[in-house]
């Protein structure tokens, strides 16, 4: 039985335990917790009461069980502080003044650490228990079987701050790891990103860097444009992504060595087409859709998939248009050198308000420009 009941409470993500952020949490709970079991006891041993050597025993337990805790026994310290925690709670309120004690103002808190500890699964049974634990002492209390001692204000008071700490310290820890959570989560996207975009370099080797190097600068021009950070990281994204519908185009149009005919260009102009389909459903992604989806769009409608002029294109597909040709014309290429920067350069003016918006081209043109005083 009792080996069911510490499966019922065994969270899926601790079945195979590691030292993770939850336990670690424990660990200073136990410390906290034992060590103001002993404290009360010692100082309340004068009363020689059973429940003050009672506290001053589980004390010493939850001392016994730091070791335990992070030798991995995680579930069972957890039950353990969780039902101590819980005994306590509820003696306090017999032993205190009722439902009148500050001692009440622990049950919110009780029932957010457990679940924390245990899962949300967790959470009904929790709350049902703490609800039946102040169901007991009401009616403990109204058919006289308590006799309350006399609490002054200062002894409830002492008890509130102590509370009042404890779910400052307990919120910090949850939302520290939380952030924990979602950096390690963002870190994963972004490389699953990264992979995507190599994956496809690693296919076409013409292209070998790109996604890279249009990526920073896009960005960088995105910064100089007044762009909030919010939206920088979905320029971001879809930047690295901006070819990822190429994955669709065959081999044998993708890696062709000579001219496309019109049918194999028809391909590769679906190509925005497919990265749509790919990202669109992705709702971590699909912010950051423009760019793959829009990127061929020029300021005098001569583009595709939509023929969409001046801005109707979204503003970051604008921005990202400049950078792609840019990369593109000053880049090694096996049918072509690159060309000089002062070629580039004249090419870009010279499409301003053609195949570019005039007033991005401004601003790329005096980032280029300061990047080469810089060095």
């Amino acid at each position: 039985m009792f080996l069911k009941l510490i499966g019922f409470f065994s969270p899926p993500e601790f079945e195979n335990f590691e030292f993770t952020q939850k336990a670690k949490f424990l660990h200073f709970t136990l410390l906290i917790t034992s060590g103001a079991c002993i404290f009360l006891g010692i100082q309340n041993m004068g009363g020689n009461t059973s429940l003050d050597v009672l506290i001053f025993i589980l004390g010493g337990f939850s001392l016994l069980c730091v070791p335990l805790n992070k030798s991995g026994y995680y579930i069972f310290t957890a039950l353990f502080i969780a039902t101590l925690i819980f005994a306590v709670m509820t003696y306090s309120l017999i032993d205190g003044v009722g439902l009148k004690d500050a001692g009440l103002l622990a049950y919110p808190l009780f029932i957010i650490f457990a679940t924390f500890l245990f899962g949300k699964n967790k959470a009904p049974l929790i709350t049902l228990l703490s609800i039946a634990s102040v169901v007991l002492v009401y009616y403990l209390d109204k058919m006289g079987y308590l006799t309350p001692s006399r609490y002054s204000n200062e002894n409830q008071l002492t008890v509130i701050v102590a509370l009042f700490i404890a779910t400052g310290f307990f919120l910090w820890a949850v939302m520290d790891n939380w952030e924990r959570i979602m950096r390690n989560l963002t870190e994963t996207y972004y490389l699953t990103l990264f992979g995507w975009s190599k994956a496809l370099e690693y296919r076409d080797k013409e292209t070998e860097g790109h996604s890279i190097r249009v990526t920073e600068l896009t960005e960088e021009l995105a910064k100089h444009m007044g762009i909030p950070n919010q939206e920088l990281r979905h320029i971001h994204h879809g930047a690295l992504l901006h070819d990822i519908g190429k994955m669709a185009v065959p081999d044998s149009i993708l890696l062709k060595k000579g001219e496309l005919t019109e049918e194999e260009w028809a391909v590769v102009k679906m190509h925005p087409l497919r990265a749509k389909e790919l990202l669109e459903n992705i709702p971590f992604l699909k912010p950051a859709m423009d760019i793959p989806y829009r990127h061929h769009e020029r300021w005098n409608g001569t583009g595709y998939p939509d023929g969409l002029s001046k801005k109707d294109i979204p503003l970051s597909a604008r921005i990202f248009a400049i950078v792609d040709v840019w990369d593109a014309i000053t880049s090694d290429r096996p049918y072509r050198q690159a060309w000089s920067k002062e070629k580039s350069l004249a090419y870009i003016r010279e499409q301003s308000g053609i195949l570019f918006d005039p007033q991005i081209v401004q601003v790329f043109l005096e980032l280029i420009d300061n990047e080469e005083h810089k060095h």
